[in-house]
């Protein structure tokens, strides 16, 4: 490679090149001028890169692993790392781009004229894309800047995967290739202006971040691989989003040397502690042990115990322990010693549903208070009020610039203002599992959810909860964590052989003994062989016998005895709760049950309104948690949503048949705390479960998909009269995973899970396969994406509305203000099995928009509290949600 010239840089001089070309422009800016030179909008972001850099070691880490640099080498990581995401905005340097605000270009260097100095159509201008431009620009021109020829494209691999991550801050990965580029219809003059600031820009940046630290254009960047440039691409975009904040940096004349200003703009973000305002940064508080976390009259116990032992370094940590043992403040308790130790800033606290994420956020508040004292915690399909620096963000990005939709403001409000995205930029954020996966889906953006992610320490509750698609999925959000030097934590009463093989791999990792694990069990796996640990035997969970009653009823729906029994349970005094696998169950059997009692009968299930939904699990845990008054029986009547991560206890289950690891989560709110007293009948635990006649298991095969497990949980039950924990929980787990087949299984049954078996395999491959589809596939905003995260229901989104466009709480949905409105429709819609949809066919479905991927039901309030859809029979209530009218059959 040639000799680079240093003396004399022309940067020095504010009137060099690139500072006749507008960065930002605004003609309703309120100050002077009206536009924002494009290399101080360069150096505003890289500023912020700096100082998020520079506070906080947790993010160093991550860019340390990814790009598989040693400590020593973090200070040259940091120069290509603000070099690049300086050059984020390359492809602004070009005529196309400047005419989309022809006043500021003039005002920047000098008019140019249609027809005079150019001929390019306006179409070209209005949909030039200069993030793709930059990287095309550069794919042809770098060898000029490098005084290189690279004939075997060394330089350009190196280069290829940096530049796609800043160029791609608007939510995609360009490839460096654009039609039409260099076919630009203007004078020569303008051409090569625009070249020789490229070229200018590219030096200065050098000058400002390479040379300080030893390095020149000449030497090759770090190897970025496919996971570093992702996590590059997360931070880059974050650092454009507050770095287009006109609050913060406000529009500047080209006066001062570019130095100077990157100097003041540092100077400015460290003092007045900019990040930790905007809730993007924020201090742990030293590790005050577990204890910490607990009541006063309490110790740590179980697997809480052994929380101290685990290295406080990055890996994968697998607890299993039994419902109700304290998982949660030992996880907890484990991310605090990793944000203690720099190893993370940040918690992501992902659950199986919006019921219990919403559950999770009391405890993780109080939480938040004693490791941050303040931090911006956020909530997932819940609207809380969030930190004022979101909000300000949030407001700002409403006020459209020239650059319409590329701004990136408005692209950060549309961000922020979505409550599901901004869990990934808080210090602790709580969330459905499907916004984790999103992460690695095609979805615009995802690469700042992959990097909130990343910086963070991923816990995953209830983990056994998934099917094959879905562990798909997250087997490749884990391999990204792993690939960035992350850190998660996943959670499970228990895990079969098999699938806790499969989430080690994710880790490089493999189980050094699989066929005698302890119970409980703790692992940490950086990679390799790994051996759990466990408990000692006196913190082991004491021996606890279920009571166990199988009833064969058609359709495992309970009959009239079973209701009468039901009934008079809880007349006695007794908390009962009876749990079905089908939302249209549990109304019919909610409405059975009320017209035979006086005594309250509640219903709880997935298909309601989010805003109805939170009032529901309120009133669950009000009069069925740890402190409910139990001074009168009560029924619930649930589905699924009440066996994970709710604190709920009840004197007496009742549930319709089910995989046994599920069958062990709804036993965890049986007897889920000592209690002096009990009714009378139910002083020990017992459960009855509800199955079908013969082998066929109908509509439950649907649901959860593999026959044979519900058979092998059906069989086992039938033998015993009696469960024992802890035992059950390998010896009982084991026994129905196991692949080779039982003597007595049913011919039936065995090719049943042959063929679930292939397309477990299938949907695996399939979710691989869409992690790699390219990102332009499918809109964020597009609530459909978020069926790609399940393999199963509940996956259309139904927002009911009034003929005259209002939302069924009586707002006009044009009245609601524009940084409100994602979050007020997300609490409006309705979520629906996948099976309806061919029954909502005809409902409006807009492709762009708020409304983008919401099944619009149109409905009418035919009396106070009911609305109805006439078009589609469907009814709407408060209690009972939505249901097929007439009360139709599933």
């Amino acid at each position: 490679m040639g000799e680079h010239p240093t003396e004399n840089p022309p940067h020095r001089d504010p009137n060099w090149p690139a500072c006749s070309y507008w960065g930002k422009a605004d003609p309703k800016y309120l100050g002077t001028p009206k536009w924002h030179p494009l290399p101080y909008h360069a150096l505003d972001v890289a500023a912020v890169a700096a100082s998020w850099w520079d506070s906080c070691p947790a993010l160093r880490g991550r860019f340390l692993a990814a790009m598989v640099s040693a400590p020593e080498q973090a200070a040259q990581l940091r120069a290509w790392i603000l070099f690049f995401v300086a050059l984020h905005d390359l492809g602004k340097l070009d005529l196309r781009f400047q005419l989309k605000a022809p006043e500021a270009l003039a005002a920047a260097w000098r008019e140019i004229v249609k027809d005079r100095d150019h001929a390019i159509p306006q179409q070209e201008i209005s949909t030039f894309d200069h993030g793709h431009a930059g990287i095309a620009w550069a794919a042809l021109e770098y060898k000029t800047w490098l005084a290189a020829s690279d004939a075997d494209h060394s330089i350009w691999s190196r280069w290829d995967n940096w530049l796609a991550a800043v160029t791609g801050h608007h939510g995609d990965f360009p490839k460096p290739c654009y039609e039409g580029l260099d076919g630009i219809e203007a004078d020569v003059e303008l051409i090569e202006h625009d070249r020789a600031a490229r070229h200018a820009f590219v030096t200065a940046l050098e000058d400002l971040f390479l040379k300080p630290a030893g390095l020149s254009l000449q030497e090759l960047p770090p190897a970025c691989s496919l996971p570093a440039r992702a996590l590059l691409a997360g931070f880059c975009a974050s650092c454009d989003w507050l770095g287009s904040n006109t609050d913060e940096f406000k529009y500047r004349a080209p006066e001062a040397e570019l130095g100077d200003y990157l100097h003041e703009r540092l100077t400015r973000i460290e003092s007045n502690q900019m990040l930790v305002r905007y809730g993007l940064l924020a201090s742990a508080q030293a590790y005050a042990g577990l204890p910490a976390l607990l009541a006063s009259d309490e110790a740590p116990r179980g697997v809480q115990t052994q929380i101290d032992a685990l290295p406080a370094a990055p890996g994968l940590t697998l607890i299993e322990a039994p419902t109700g043992s304290g998982k949660t403040e030992a996880a907890l308790a484990y991310a605090w010693r990793l944000l203690a130790a720099g190893v993370a800033d940040s918690i992501v606290f992902a659950l199986p549903t919006q019921a219990t994420a919403n559950a999770m956020l009391e405890r993780v508040e109080a939480f938040a208070a004693k490791v941050y004292g303040h931090a911006n915690i956020v909530l997932a399909h819940g609207k809380r009020d969030f930190n004022a620096g979101f909000q300000q963000l949030v407001e700002r990005g409403q006020r459209r610039t020239r650059q319409g939709d590329e701004e990136a403001s408005v692209q950060c409000a549309a961000w922020l203002a979505n409550s599901r995205k901004r869990v990934f930029l808080g210090q602790i954020g709580v969330c459905t599992v499907d916004q984790v996966l999103l992460s690695v889906l095609p979805v615009r953006h995802k690469f700042v959810r992959g990097f909130g992610l990343n910086k963070s320490v991923l816990i995953v509750d209830e983990v056994h909860a998934y099917d094959a698609y879905m562990y798909g999925l997250l087997g490749e959000v884990l391999k990204n964590q792993h690939a960035c030097g992350g850190s998660a934590v996943l959670l499970s009463a228990t895990l079969s052989a098999e699938l806790r093989g499969k989430l080690l791999a994710a880790w490089g990792a493999h189980a050094a003994d699989e066929a005698d694990a302890p119970y409980p069990a703790l692992w940490h796996a950086t990679g390799g062989e790994t051996s759990p640990a466990t408990v000692a035997d006196e913190q082991k969970p004491p021996r606890r016998e279920v009571g166990v009653e199988c009833l064969r009823l058609p359709n495992a729906v309970p009959d009239d005895t079973l209701l009468t029994r039901i009934v008079a349970a809880a007349e006695n005094g007794a908390l009962v709760a009876v749990v079905v696998n089908l939302v249209d169950d549990a109304q019919r059997l909610a409405r059975a049950l009320r017209d035979l009692t006086s005594i309250e009968v509640d219903i709880f299930h997935a298909r309601y309104r989010f805003t109805d939904r939170q009032e529901k699990e309120d009133a669950v845990r009000d009069h069925y948690g740890r402190k409910a008054p139990r001074t009168t029986g009560r029924i619930l009547v649930a589905t699924q949503v009440v066996e994970q991560s709710l604190d709920l206890d009840f004197d007496w289950l009742i549930t319709q048949i089910c995989p046994v690891d599920l069958l062990f989560q709804r036993l965890g709110r049986l007897h889920r705390h000592q209690r002096a007293q009990r009714p009378p009948g139910f002083e020990t635990p017992r459960c009855t479960v509800l199955t079908v006649e013969g082998d066929d298991y109908g509509v439950f095969e649907l649901i959860y998909g593999n026959a044979r497990v519900l058979w092998r949980t059906d069989a086992l039950l039938n033998r015993h009269n009696t469960l024992v924990f802890p035992e059950a929980y390998r010896v009982w787990i084991e026994q129905v995973y196991q692949r080779d087949d039982w003597d007595d299984e049913p011919k039936k049954i065995a090719l049943d899970y042959d063929a679930y078996r292939c397309l477990q395999i299938s949907r695996d491959k399939d979710a691989q396969q869409l992690t790699t589809m390219t990102t332009r596939t499918f809109r964020d905003e597009d609530d459909r994406i978020t069926g790609l995260t399940r393999d199963g229901e509940m996956s259309l989104s139904v927002l009911p509305l009034t003929a005259d466009g209002s939302l069924i709480d009586g707002r006009r949905i044009e009245a609601i203000p524009e940084r409100e409105c994602a979050e007020s429709l997300n609490l409006n819609a309705v979520p629906a099995p996948a099976s309806w949809a061919k029954r909502l066919r005809d409902c409006r479905m807009d492709t762009e928009g708020m409304l983008a991927g919401a099944l619009q039901l149109v409905v009418s309030e035919d009396s106070p509290g009911v609305w109805h859809s006439h078009v589609n029979n469907f009814t709407y209530t408060r209690d009972f949600g939505l249901e097929k009218a007439c009360h139709e059959s599933a």
